[in-house]
């Protein structure tokens, strides 16, 4: 899941809201990120999300659902949007729960 974070992070660097959303290549590559983060935080299951509250688990899914079923509704503003306002806590809770397993 961390690395499909920081990847998410890496394509996004550099743009602005309106570039990215007019870069369908850019945006597909970006979907599919999402969605294989998405299958990651299933994959981790219900006992070993409950101890690390702080990731939105089903936020995390739930945006897997949307884009692998409901792909004419995606607005890649908003994933571009929660590229840049989601992203770095969702990365920072991720290195927390990864140093947390290794030291275990």
């Amino acid at each position: 899941m961390l690395q499909f974070v920081r990847e998410l992070r890496q394509l996004a660097t550099g743009q602005t809201a309106t570039e990215f959303a007019s870069n369908r290549i850019l945006c597909l590559a970006v979907e599919k990120l999402f969605i294989n983060l998405g299958e990651a935080a299933f994959r981790v299951g219900e006992v070993r999300a409950g101890a690390m509250p702080d990731i939105p688990w089903r936020r995390i899914i739930g945006l897997r659902n949307l884009l692998a079923h409901g792909y004419e509704q995606v607005a890649h503003e908003v994933l571009f949007k929660t590229i840049a306002e989601d992203l770095p806590a969702l990365e920072s809770a991720l290195v927390r729960w990864v140093d947390r397993l290794e030291t275990t």
